[in-house]
């Protein structure tokens, strides 16, 4: 693992703990044990350094994506399984919360390139959701009259983010399965 990796690592770390304002390059410094000055050298300023962090947790989140895709079996099973993971995670810790999620409650005080990142990822979960419910064999219909596939999508974008802050909000990941039962609830085949 290279030290700008390292760094990344604490930064991520403090961001998911403390927010994008609350921590500071002496705090990872004084976590891995360096100067600051070899933080600025990969990283000229903060803003660079939360951007190429949330760049890193895109990626890693389109690939986990592709692997949902690469997976045999019915879009809704690929919307189970990713709301499985996020629910082993809160379930590990209440924290452990989607990185972009949390950024996206500080958007009017963080850099334009790291709100620029936060709505690509966004923008990306929601058009896959709205893949999945358009790729299913079995028409479906959706509890709520009249909602469209790209409504629906939005709906469950919103519904995951709210499930895992009010997880953490209570340290209850029984918060965030309500939420996904209510989700899983909301869209069934036609009949």
């Amino acid at each position: 693992m290279s030290r700008a990796d390292d760094i990344m690592n604490v930064a991520n770390h403090f961001i998911l703990e403390r927010g994008y304002s609350a921590f500071s390059y002496a705090d990872i410094a004084g976590e891995i044990g360096i100067q600051k000055a070899s933080i600025h050298y990969h990283f000229p300023s903060k803003a660079n350094l939360v951007q190429s962090v949330v760049g890193r947790y895109r990626q890693q989140i389109k690939s986990n994506l592709a692997l949902l895709d690469g997976m045999e079996g019915d879009p809704q099973e690929k919307l189970t399984q990713y709301l499985n993971y996020w629910e082993v995670c809160l379930e590990a810790q209440a924290t452990d919360i989607c990185l972009c999620a949390l950024l996206a409650s500080e958007i009017p005080i963080l850099p334009e390139e790291v709100r620029s990142e936060i709505k690509a990822h966004f923008q990306e979960l929601t058009d896959w959701f709205m893949k999945l419910l358009q790729e299913s064999k079995v028409p479906l219909q959706y509890t709520t009259a009249d909602v469209s596939d790209e409504e629906m999508a939005h709906g469950i974008l919103a519904g995951i983010h709210g499930g895992m802050l009010a997880a953490r909000t209570f340290n209850d990941v029984g918060q965030f399965r309500m939420i996904k039962s209510g989700l899983l609830h909301q869209i069934s085949p036609a009949k």
